[in-house]
C-alpha cells in the first residue's frame, strides 16, 4: 500500500518516546563505561552519591523489550500545529547488543497516514547514534547521524531517545525533596569534558524507594531550561520499574508530549532481523 512520504524526520519523536522511550522501562539505563565518580561523603542519615548512582544503574538488567504507547502531542497550551497529529500509537522494540550498544525499532500503528515515520536507531558502544527512515517515494533510506540534532516537528534530540545518556555526566547529591506522589535524591549532573551533548547540565530526581528515575531537568551553558520530564506514574512489570504515565515538555519550542505505556514487554529474545533495513522497508510497505 502506498503511503505519503511526511518530510520531518521523526527519529528525533522517537527520542522523545523520552529520555526516551527506551527509558520508559526505568532499567533499560545504558551502564557507562568509565569506573562511577568518586562518592561523596555519606551522612547519618542516607547514602552518597556514588552509592545512590550504583542503585540507578544496576536497574540495566533487561536484554530487550518491546513497548506499546499512546502519546498525546500539543503545544504547552493545549494547541497543536497544523499537520501535527493530536495523539500516535507507536511500538518501541529495543535490544541490547553483545559489545553494549543498542538497537531500536519505533514503529507507528495509528494514525495510518503516520506509518511513514517508522524508524530504526543504532546507537554503537562509543555513544556513535544513526537514524534511519525508509523513504517510499524514491524507494531509499534516509541517514541522520549525531546525537544532537533536533527533529523540526518536535524538536527533540537523539540523546534523549537514548534515554539522556546520564552516563555522559558527572553527578553530585544536591538535596532531598518531595517530587509528586515521590520521595527523592536529587542530584546534579555537569558534563563531562569531551562528552558530546545539547545538554551541559541535568537536574535529576531518582526514587528513593526504587532509584528509577521520575523526574529530569536539561539545561543548556546558559543554564535555560529546554527539557522538563515529569513521571505521574511507575509500575513493577516482569522485575522492571517501567513509566506508566509521564510528560516530557520543551519550553523553547513550546511543546507538550504525554506518555502513557499501554503494553510491556521485557526478555522476549527479539531477533536482530527486527533491526534491518529490509524489515523497515517491509514495515513501509505493507
Amino acid at each position: 500500500m502506498s503511503r505519503s512520504v511526511h518530510c520531518p524526520f521523526i527519529l528525533c519523536f522517537a527520542v522523545a518516546l523520552v529520555f526516551a522511550i527506551a527509558s520508559t522501562a526505568c532499567n533499560s539505563y545504558t551502564k557507562p563505561t568509565s569506573e562511577p565518580p568518586p562518592a561523596s561523603t555519606g551522612t547519618a542519615t542516607g547514602p552518597s552519591t556514588s552509592d545512590i548512582m550504583t542503585r540507578f544503574y544496576s536497574l540495566d538488567r533487561g536484554r530487550d523489550s518491546v513497548l506499546r504507547m499512546k502519546v498525546k502531542i500539543a503545544g504547552s497550551g493545549g494547541g497543536v500545529e497544523t499537520g501535527t497529529p493530536g495523539q500516535v500509537e507507536v511500538s518501541l522494540y529495543n535490544k541490547r547488543t553483545a559489545g553494549g550498544g543498542r538497537l531500536m525499532l519505533i514503529e507507528f500503528l495509528s494514525p495510518a497516514q503516520e506509518r511513514d515515520r517508522d524508524a530504526l536507531i543504532t546507537i554503537t558502544p562509543k555513544d556513535e547514534v544513526e537514524g534511519i527512515r525508509y523513504v517510499q517515494s524514491n524507494n531509499s533510506f534516509l541517514v541522520t547521524k549525531g546525537v544532537t540534532n533536533e527533529d523540526a516537528l518536535f524538536g527533540m534530540t537523539i540523546q534523549e531517545l537514548a534515554d539522556g545518556q546520564p552516563e555522559k555526566y558527572d553527578y553530585t547529591l544536591i538535596g532531598q525533596q518531595e517530587l509528586g506522589p515521590w520521595e527523592v535524591y536529587k542530584l546534579e549532573g555537569k558534563l563531562k569534558p569531551d562528552a558530546e551533548s545539547k545538554f551541559a547540565r541535568v537536574t535529576l530526581y531518582l526514587s528513593k524507594d526504587s532509584y528509577a528515575a521520575v523526574g529530569a531537568e536539561f539545561y543548556d551553558s546558559r543554564n535555560e531550561l529546554l527539557r522538563r520530564l515529569t513521571v505521574s506514574k511507575l509500575e513493577l512489570i516482569s522485575g522492571h520499574w517501567t513509566r506508566k504515565q509521564w510528560t516530557l515538555e520543551n519550553p523553547a519550542r513550546n511543546k507538550r508530549l504525554e506518555f502513557e505505556t499501554v503494553d510491556a514487554r521485557y526478555d522476549q529474545g527479539l531477533s536482530d532481523a527486527i533491526f534491518s533495513r529490509d524489515h523497515l522497508k517491509k514495515l513501509a510497505t505493507k
